[in-house]
């Protein structure tokens, strides 16, 4: 197959931890081509979609670890898969990134679904699960703010709606003097909206990242922050540890299947922290490498094959 990954650019990543070059070495290995598109590349011309696709060579070590074998603009239905593999943040240009690649979807297999992709909202989409999830209120309300820690028992997360890897994350505890100015600063005055979540305590050991394929957890680990840090996103300095599924996890990854599988969510990560669905990951989900090494199975060529038999599907 010829698969383009809508990726940032290859040349800023870390070989040795990124999920997608993992995906692109198990493709190379199991005789597929692969290409490089950056979103903001992308173009609409008469109905169909073009990107500047670079076809990589890559290889599993972290200097010289690619290279590229030609560069061309094509019509991504032209590929046999596209995977959307680019971080966060999910801002304007991501949504109409999505828009164009809907219309790709309609000649090839595009994953995860573009239009999905719109709709589950990193920070939200956990709410549909509202009953595996801590005590939670989405406003932009200084004084619904206010009146929620109180409800709470004095102690909150508050996360930016459209944030990621950990970035504008406070956490606010009652009596604090610079709780109005974190309030403020996060809600942008309150004219941004905020995710707030009750403190789980279990926080302080780590938070378990679950990585599913078709809606079937394939691994997970357990992310636990640096010293002095209160965050334990990898982006934020935590460090991966080897964890495995309790009876909780698994209730709520059943409680999502079938919606993953409807929305078309191929490879979705969510995270849990002390039994409660926190967020679900689905555009670009990471950790798959740091699962493999700690279950000593090549997750990656797991998620290929499950590839290869959805494009053979595909119609």
């Amino acid at each position: 197959m010829n698969i383009a990954f809508v990726m940032d650019p290859i040349e800023h990543i870390k070989p040795y931890k990124d999920t997608t070059f993992f995906l692109m070495l198990a493709a190379v290995d199991r005789g597929h081509c692969v290409f490089s598109v950056h979103h903001g590349s992308l173009e609409m011309r008469g109905g169909r979609v073009f990107g500047f696709l670079e076809e990589i060579k890559v290889r599993d070590q972290t200097d010289s670890y690619y290279r590229v074998v030609s560069s061309e603009w094509k019509a991504l239905a032209e590929m046999d898969v596209v995977f959307i593999r680019t971080d966060p943040p999910f801002d304007r240009r991501y949504s109409y990134a999505c828009i164009m690649l809907e219309r790709v979807s309609r000649e090839t297999l595009v994953v995860n679904n573009p239009e999905s992709l719109l709709v589950w909202n990193e920070k939200l989409a956990a709410q549909r699960y509202s009953e595996y999830s801590p005590a939670t209120l989405v406003t932009s309300q200084l004084d619904s703010l206010l009146t929620f820690l109180g409800q709470v028992g004095g102690r909150m997360i508050v996360k930016p709606v459209d944030g990621h890897g950990g970035r504008g994350i406070f956490v606010v505890r009652e009596g604090d003097p610079n709780m109005d100015q974190l309030l403020k600063v996060s809600t942008h005055g309150g004219s941004h909206w905020v995710v707030a979540q009750a403190y789980v305590p279990e926080a302080s050991v780590g938070d378990k990242r679950i990585l599913l394929l078709d809606g079937e957890p394939i691994g997970s680990i357990l992310r636990v922050h640096a010293e002095g840090k209160e965050l334990n996103n990898l982006d934020a300095g935590g460090t991966a540890f080897s964890s495995e599924l309790s009876e909780r996890d698994l209730a709520i990854c059943a409680a999502m299947r079938a919606d993953l599988k409807d929305a078309d969510l191929f490879f979705v990560g969510i995270d849990v922290i002390g039994g409660q669905l926190i967020e679900i990951n689905v555009t670009s989900p990471t950790g798959l490498r740091e699962a493999a090494r700690f279950l000593g199975r090549p997750l990656n060529h797991e998620i290929i094959e499950a590839l290869e038999m959805k494009r053979a599907a595909f119609s």
